[in-house]
């Protein structure tokens, strides 16, 4: 088993929505596996980035539900218990991340793969396995507006194994118009649902590695790295795209970028969305900076805690006095002046800028453009004080 399968599910008629609507942000990410660890961890860190640009284009608040790393967090159990325990509202939106190991039982009556919850093990037990679509069929239950289920797994067969039903840019992300409506014409303007799978029945999936300078990089499964090369150039160009055309390009671009396989991976998907009357909804794409929702992961919302304190530094939304003000707020996370900061682009590779936090912060309270700060990566010290940051940047304009 490698990795890649991706399912998006989309359901429901997002409708005229309250302020209390909610992106439930959820990823299940093997990046402890000692084989494509690293891989996994771009897929992570990318897909958050994606997450977070589309919760704050369309004005939703985001809940992060994350479980990665050792086999503590990811886990069968840990599935189980996120999607039985999710609660959403009518309005609400539910993108489940995946990216792992997977494949599928030689009874497998659907063209979707299974992911294997297991971190540096062999598979003995079917009870780590769990097929894609089932977690569609739950999440669909809850009935929010619209669920999007995306996993980065093979889809080869497991011999043996037979299953039981009974037992998923390089800079600163930009917001403007045009990207507001290409989100809300995909996320906003439609209902229904799509089923996709990055490789087809009985075939693996693959790591893809860009080589670039002398330098080879993790970039990620093919399919997550094409789907999301074709959102974010969309986007980018504020050109109008349907599911059905988002997918195909997702299908064309795996295609090309494996062509020198045996067989290059080709992605399956089945569409179910159709067109709906827009909600009434505001157009505003800069809006202050929102408290960070509690996610099941302590390290993730120490990072949202800070990611909203260094937000209220830069949002013009803020007022200018308490901007400046705010910095003395940012700073006590901070291991004095000595602490490092680097703005990374959303290809979670490309270095933008490295500076001490003293700069940072300073460039952060006279920014005009910038609508919210991102935490990817922090390094602390004995006294838990933070010596390195890693950081995304959400613009607008």
């Amino acid at each position: 088993m490698k990795k890649l399968a991706i399912i998006i599910i989309f359901l429901s008629l997002l409708s005229i929505r309250s302020s209390a609507s909610t992106f439930h942000a959820i990823i299940f990410a093997n990046t402890d596996d000692s084989h494509i660890g690293k891989s996994v961890y771009i897929d992570l860190k990318r897909m958050e980035v994606e997450m977070t640009a589309i919760s704050k284009s369309i004005g939703y608040s985001i809940k992060k539900y994350f479980y990665y790393g050792d086999a503590a967090r990811f886990n069968r159990d840990n599935l189980e218990s996120v999607i039985d325990n999710l609660n959403c509202g009518p309005d609400d939106i539910i993108f489940f991340y995946y990216s792992g190991h997977g494949g599928r039982a030689e009874n497998e009556n659907t063209q979707f793969p299974e992911m294997c919850l297991t971190v540096n093990e062999p598979l003995t037990r079917s009870s780590q396995l769990c097929p894609l679509h089932n977690v569609y069929s739950r999440l669909r239950n809850k009935n929010p507006r619209l669920t999007i289920v995306m996993g980065d797994l093979c889809n080869s067969i497991i011999r043996g194994y037979k299953r039981n039903d009974n037992l998923a840019s390089k800079g600163a992300t930009i917001l403007s118009k045009g990207a507001y409506n290409v989100y809300r014409n995909l996320f906003v303007n439609v209902k229904g649902g799509l089923l996709a799978a990055s490789s087809q029945p009985g075939h693996t999936s693959g790591c893809y590695q860009i080589h670039e300078d002398g330098q080879t990089y993790e970039a990620g499964g093919y399919m997550t790295h094409s789907f999301l090369t074709m959102l974010q150039y969309c986007v980018s160009q504020s050109r109008e795209v349907s599911w059905d055309g988002l997918m195909k390009g997702t299908i064309t671009l795996t295609q090309e970028l494996t062509s020198a396989a045996p067989t290059p991976q080709t992605p399956i998907y089945k569409s179910e969305i159709t067109i709906a009357t827009p909600p009434a909804i505001s157009n505003n794409i800069n809006t202050p900076p929102q408290q960070p929702a509690l996610s099941n992961d302590d390290a993730t919302n120490q990072r949202d805690k800070l990611a909203y304190s260094l937000s209220m530094v830069c949002s013009q939304e803020v007022p200018k006095l308490d901007r400046i003000h705010n910095i003395d707020a940012a700073k006590k996370y901070f291991a004095g002046s000595q602490a490092r900061v680097q703005v990374i682009g959303a290809d979670n590779r490309t270095i933008v800028n490295t500076c001490g936090i003293d700069s940072y912060l300073n460039y952060l309270s006279i920014a005009t453009n910038m609508t919210q700060v991102m935490v990817l990566e922090t390094k602390e010290n004995e006294s838990e004080k933070i010596t390195y940051l890693k950081v995304h940047e959400l613009h607008y304009k």
